[in-house]
């Protein structure tokens, strides 16, 4: 079983979709990392998880993490 990390709310087993339907400003963060993924994280990665996300595109999670939960405030 899989390691949940959490960061205030958000947590690394919530998926894109459920990150930005539950704090809009979320989108903001999503958008700052497409650059590094390479494409829209939430055009292409919307129903996986967090960690999956951090996998897919090499991005680190507890700094994702971090920066979702500051946005969602």
């Amino acid at each position: 079983m899989r390691e949940v990390y959490k960061s205030g709310s958000i947590r690394s087993d919530m998926t894109v979709l459920d990150v930005v339907a539950e704090w809009e400003k979320t989108q903001d963060v999503f958008g700052r990392y497409d650059a590094q993924a390479g494409e829209c994280i939430c055009c292409n990665a919307l129903f996986e998880t967090l960690e999956d996300v951090a996998v897919r595109y090499g991005l680190d999670l507890e700094g994702l993490l971090a920066e979702l939960d500051k946005a969602a405030g």
